[in-house]
C-alpha cells in the first residue's frame, strides 16, 4: 500500500504530466474569445451596413450577404458560449464545454455545439450559391430579392432538419463521462479536485442514423462543395478575361478586383476542410492529444470571423459605410472634398450589359 508520500508524489507527477494538456485548454478559451468577439463586432458592423447601404440594384446579392451576417453573427455567440473541446473516445463524440454555458446546463451547451455545426455547414451552400451568383451576373440579368430568398430558404431547409436530427440524438451526460473515464484513464478525468465539475455532453456512438447522417453532412459534403465552388470561380474568371479587351479601363480595374475578392473568398472553406481533415483523423486515432482536441473547433470559428472582411474589403458601398462609422469616431477621417465619381458608364450601352457591369462594380 503506497504511503501518504507516495500518493503525493504520484499525484504532483500527474499534475506535471498533465500541464501541456491544461495550457492548451487555456490556449483554446482565449482563442474562443478572440476570435469570437472579433467575429460579432465585425458581423454587427456588416448587418448594420447592409440594411442602410445596399443599393437597388444590390438587393437580391445583399439577401445572400445578410444570411452570412445572420449566421456567422449567431454562430460567433453559440461558439463562444461553447467554447467547446473534443475528447476523441473511440465511435462516441464527447465535448467538455468551457464556455458560459456550462453554468446553466450539459443540454444548452450541446444545442450551441449543434448549432454551430449545422450553421457551418449551411454557410458553405451559401457561400457556393455567391459564386453561382456572381458566375450569372456576368451571362445573364440578376434574379430578384424573392428568388434569392426562396433558393436560400430551401437551402437552409437541409441544415435545420439535420440540426434538429443532431441535436435530438444528444446522449447521457453519465455515460459519456464513464465513456471517457474509461478510454482515457491516464487524464482522471473523474478527479474533480484536479479538473473540477466537468460539463460534458454529445452522442454516445456515431453510428445512429442522426449522428451519422450530421457528421456527413457538416463534413464529407464540404469536399464536393468546395470543388464546385472552384469549378464556378474558374468559369467565372474565363468569362472576364475573354471580355476584358472590350472594357472600359475603370471596368477592367474592377474586374481586377472582382478576381482578388473571388480568390481570397475561395479559400475561406480551408479552415472547414483542415477542421475535418483533423476531426476525422483524430476520431480514428491516427492522430491525438490536446492540439486537435481544441484546435479543431478554433479552426472552424475562424470562418465566421473572416467572412465579413470580404465584403468590407470587396464590397464598395459597405467598404464606404463602415469608414463613415469608423470616422465618427475620430479614428480616421473622411475626406470632405468633392469627390467625381470614379465610374462613368456610356450612355450607348445596353440595359442589360450595363445593370451587369455595375453589379460587378459593386462587387469589388
Amino acid at each position: 500500500m503506497a504511503t501518504p508520500t507516495e500518493i503525493a508524489y504520484n499525484r504532483a507527477q500527474l499534475i506535471e504530466s498533465l500541464e501541456f494538456t491544461f495550457l492548451m485548454d487555456e490556449v483554446g478559451k482565449h482563442l474562443s474569445e478572440a476570435i469570437c468577439g472579433f467575429g460579432i463586432i465585425l458581423n454587427l458592423l456588416l448587418i448594420y451596413v447592409i440594411c442602410l447601404r445596399t443599393p437597388v440594384h444590390m438587393k437580391s446579392y445583399a439577401v445572400l450577404l445578410f444570411n452570412f451576417a445572420i449566421f456567422d453573427l449567431l454562430t460567433c455567440i453559440a461558439s463562444l458560449l461553447a467554447c467547446q473541446k473534443t475528447i476523441f473516445s473511440g465511435f462516441s463524440l464527447t465535448y467538455i464545454f468551457h464556455g458560459p454555458c456550462k453554468y446553466v446546463a450539459p443540454w444548452l451547451c450541446y444545442f450551441c455545439h449543434c448549432f454551430v455545426c449545422h450553421a457551418m455547414a449551411h454557410s458553405q451552400w451559401i457561400l457556393l450559391i455567391s459564386f453561382i451568383y456572381r458566375y450569372r451576373i456576368l451571362v445573364d440579368t440578376a434574379p430578384s430579392v424573392k428568388t434569392m430568398s426562396m433558393i436560400v430558404t430551401g437551402f437552409y431547409s437541409m441544415s435545420f432538419i439535420v440540426f434538429l436530427f443532431y441535436y435530438l440524438d444528444m446522449g447521457d451526460t453519465e455515460a459519456l463521462k464513464q465513456i471517457m473515464y474509461d478510454l482515457h484513464p491516464d487524464n482522471h478525468y473523474e478527479d474533480v479536485t484536479i479538473w473540477g465539475n466537468l460539463t460534458v455532453s454529445g452522442n454516445t456512438t456515431i453510428f445512429t442514423i442522426p449522428s451519422l447522417t450530421a457528421i456527413i453532412y457538416m463534413t464529407v459534403t464540404c469536399v464536393p462543395i468546395y470543388f464546385l465552388i472552384h469549378w464556378c470561380r474558374n468559369k467565372t474568371l474565363s468569362i472576364l478575361a475573354s471580355s476584358a479587351c472590350s472594357m472600359s479601363e475603370t471596368t477592367k480595374a474592377s474586374h481586377a478586383k472582382l478576381i482578388l475578392a473571388l480568390s481570397i473568398q475561395a479559400t475561406i472553406p480551408c479552415f472547414w476542410l483542415l477542421a475535418s481533415a483533423i476531426f476525422t483523423l483524430a476520431e480514428f486515432g491516427v492522430i491525438s492529444g490536446p492540439i486537435p482536441e481544441n484546435m479543431t473547433f478554433r479552426l472552424m470559428d475562424c470562418i465566421p470571423s473572416s467572412s465579413p472582411l470580404v465584403a468590407f474589403i470587396f464590397i464598395a458601398p459597405y467598404r464606404e459605410g463602415l469608414m463613415r462609422l469608423i470616422s465618427k469616431t475620430g479614428i480616421y477621417r473622411k475626406s470632405t472634398q468633392n469627390q467625381v465619381s470614379s465610374v462613368v458608364e456610356p450612355t450607348t450601352q445596353a440595359t442589360v450589359q450595363s445593370n451587369q457591369q455595375r453589379n460587378v462594380r459593386d462587387l469589388a
